[in-house]
């Protein structure tokens, strides 16, 4: 048999920064939701721009988290 074993991913982040990360994502994807909604009701000559703001915003609240990750 072998021995196989798994290397543990290093820590880099502060736990407060990590925290911070966190609730500025969740914060960013409740105001993409609150945009696409309102962009869904706005004046036409808005809307598109609007909408789209929310979906970038909801992108970045996904992809926030992302930042620093690496693959193991």
């Amino acid at each position: 048999m072998s021995d196989f074993q798994v290397n543990r991913a290093p820590q880099n982040d502060a736990p407060g920064a990590m925290l911070g990360r966190v609730i500025v994502s969740f914060v960013l994807f409740v105001a993409g939701l609150v945009l696409i909604g309102v962009g869904a009701t706005a004046d036409p000559s808005l809307a598109p721009f609007v909408f789209t703001g929310g979906i970038v915003a909801v992108g970045l609240a996904f992809g926030l988290p992302m930042i620093g990750g690496s693959e193991r």
